[in-house]
């Protein structure tokens, strides 16, 4: 019997496979069928238990992550921040994104760029975006979408943790070990902001400023236990 996960995988494959083609257009609705099958993914579909939390609790960095599947046109993996944790603002430079919340619970604000490019932000660069309400997500709750344009900022605290979501992001980040390359992925801090005074989900203006310095968080590696998955070359 097939996976959750392995057919969470094929129909992600399916929905940013053809990505590198010339011409290449998202599928609404391939990308919605791709929501629905996040949207059902438990903890018990990745083996995410008791005493894989209980490891995390105990290690000095602030976040693990498992790597699930990488090739060129998609990674999905999951990340686990421990309690009380912020995983500072930073952006997914011409990407689409899917982030699923299977265990604890997350606060999640998202930032959309005001001129609604993807282009890569440059050190001393000013930036301006908008602030979306912050959402509380738990194992209940559907998953959230970035775009290259909508939400691509965000920053995510742990406040009942650990807290575990699940990540699918296409294109992947593309850089060299140097941390250069065509996305990479850049920290943001917050230079100043004012309130928008229409209703709606937009609640701030913000001026933003790259970090030229990473901000001082890390995170350390776990292995994918649960089902496996083929091996998509992409």
């Amino acid at each position: 019997m097939t996976s959750a996960i392995e057919v969470l995988a094929k129909q992600a494959m399916k929905t940013f496979g053809d990505r590198r083609n010339v011409g290449y257009k998202l599928c609404q609705k391939n990308f919605d069928k791709l929501w629905n099958l996040i949207n059902k993914i438990t903890a018990e579909d990745v083996k995410l238990d008791k005493n894989v939390l209980d490891y995390v609790s105990r290690q000095p960095t602030p976040m693990c992550v498992m790597d699930i599947l990488e090739n060129k046109d998609i990674t999905i993996a999951i990340f686990i921040l421990k309690h009380g944790v912020t995983m500072p603002m930073h952006d997914h430079p011409g990407m689409h994104g899917l982030l699923k919340v299977i265990s604890g619970m997350v606060e999640l604000n998202s930032y959309s760029l005001k001129t609604r490019s993807d282009h890569i932000a440059k050190a001393n660069e000013e930036i301006v975006a908008f602030r979306h309400r912050p959402v509380f997500l738990d194992h209940d709750s559907p998953a959230c979408i970035l775009t290259p344009s909508e939400k691509n900022l965000h920053q995510i605290s742990c406040l009942e943790g650990p807290a575990a979501f699940l990540d699918i992001l296409s294109p992947p980040y593309d850089v060299d070990e140097f941390g250069r390359g065509p996305r990479p992925c850049t920290f943001f801090k917050i230079v100043k902001s004012k309130l928008c005074t229409e209703s709606g989900d937009v609640i701030e203006e913000v001026q933003l400023s790259v970090m030229e310095n990473l901000p001082d968080f890390s995170s350390s590696s776990l292995e994918y236990i649960g089902p496996p998955l083929k091996d998509y070359s992409g």
